[in-house]
């Protein structure tokens, strides 16, 4: 690389290849473009498909799309070196690859001649697919997880130990929320417990029945259900504590006369033993 010759020039850098050299607006090495409109260009055909070339090795890795032109351009021939997602990134020759051998007129399973246009292979009848996933790589192991155990089957196939198996997660439990206390429920129906969440509430209840603070510093604010009908009775809110009788309860009466005697017979026994102990005392 020649070395710059005047203060003015700074060094740049390829932003498509990498390769580093003093001004300029075109790459030496690949012949890119520095101006925005040829990056974004750039970018548009990027994607998880990459053409081994010794001339031009760090240049990006292109879409399915581009591929395909370049297929139907007969840039790519049946043994040209490539990698992408149905290559699990290895390298492989173009004439094995599924969704490009069939491109330039091979079978990727048995290697039966076909049309680029055949959506199978009329001999093994193996599917030819277009993965346009434009950025996915076609990993084995996509997540943390499988790697890590991945690294334990690995491990254990070196060190001649028995293979752990993938377990599959079963369905996450679902915690089940505790019930509120009797006692809590009345304070949130009367907004006494400060932040009460909706959520928590009994059925009975409606979100705009709660919430609302006391106008009055001490007192309760009390739920407003709306008026009931004229000459009609309404139930105040249940919850799931409360317990409907399943009989009339018994109207109240007063005290009966057998209750009546019973207190005068306590209150005359009281009398004598004041009156015994004061006898004794003298």
């Amino acid at each position: 690389m020649s070395q710059a010759t005047s203060g003015s020039e700074k060094l740049v850098l390829c932003p498509y290849c990498g390769h580093a050299q003093y001004g300029g607006e075109r790459c030496q090495a690949c012949a890119g473009l520095f101006e925005p409109l040829s990056r974004r260009a750039t970018q548009l055909a990027m994607g998880p498909w990459q053409i081994r070339d010794k001339n031009q090795p760090f240049r990006p890795s292109c879409c399915y799309d581009v591929l395909k032109s370049m297929a139907a351009a007969g840039k790519i021939k049946p043994t040209t070196v490539m990698r992408g997602p149905t290559t699990r990134q290895f390298w492989s020759i173009a004439r094995n690859v599924p969704g490009v051998s069939h491109l330039i007129g091979y079978c990727h399973e048995c290697g039966n001649h076909v049309s680029p246009s055949d959506s199978r292979c009329g001999q093994c009848h193996a599917i030819f697919s277009e993965p346009r996933q434009r950025n996915e790589l076609g990993l084995t192991y996509k997540t943390d997880l499988e790697v890590e155990l991945g690294t334990q089957q690995l491990k254990a196939e070196i060190n001649g130990e028995p293979i752990p198996q993938r377990q599959v997660p079963g369905p996450t439990k679902k915690t089940k929320p505790k019930s509120a206390r009797p006692s809590d429920l009345l304070a949130e129906v009367l907004d006494l417990s400060g932040d009460v969440e909706t959520s928590a509430l009994s059925p009975s209840v409606t979100p705009s029945a709660v919430g609302k603070p006391s106008a009055v510093v001490g007192q309760p604010a009390t739920a407003n259900f709306g008026a009931p009908p004229q000459g009609q009775r309404v139930a105040p809110p249940t919850s799931a504590f409360d317990v409907e009788p399943t009989t009339e309860l018994p109207a109240s009466e007063g005290i009966s006369t057998i209750g009546l005697l019973m207190i005068a017979l306590n209150i005359i026994a009281i009398a004598s033993i004041l009156v015994l102990w004061l006898m004794l005392g003298d």
